[in-house]
């Protein structure tokens, strides 16, 4: 019993480090693209920027949301039902940040048309 709940706390700190990594690389991404817009001008893809840079926001929020939430032992978590919830996490602010509805994305971008 000892060696499975080593190899779960393992595996979730393996998986807490990639997307600490994947959330490092939005984030990067967005910065390029963001000197990217500005330079050229170019509106449409500012606003995609701030809307991925949103969508991480929103992400962050929805997982330490869930993390809140007691868990039982009645029903075991695995890994993979770990993985689905990050990525169901993941579209859920993706589609929060396109629709507009939190107006993060909005308030960055007259921000950053100034």
């Amino acid at each position: 019993m000892n060696t499975v709940s080593s190899i779960n706390t393992s595996s979730l700190s393996n998986m807490a480090a990639a997307q600490a990594s994947r959330e490092q690389q939005q984030t990067g991404k967005f910065g390029q693209v963001l000197q990217n817009a500005i330079q050229a001008g170019d509106d449409k893809k500012l606003l995609q920027a701030c809307q991925d840079l949103e969508s991480v926001f929103v992400f962050r929020l929805l997982s330490a949301m869930r993390s809140s939430i007691p868990r039982s032992d009645f029903i075991t978590r695995g890994m993979a039902t770990e993985t689905f919830e990050s990525m169901l996490d993941e579209e859920y602010a993706k589609t929060i940040s396109r629709q507009g509805s939190l107006g993060l994305a909005d308030t960055i971008y007259q921000q950053l048309t100034r």
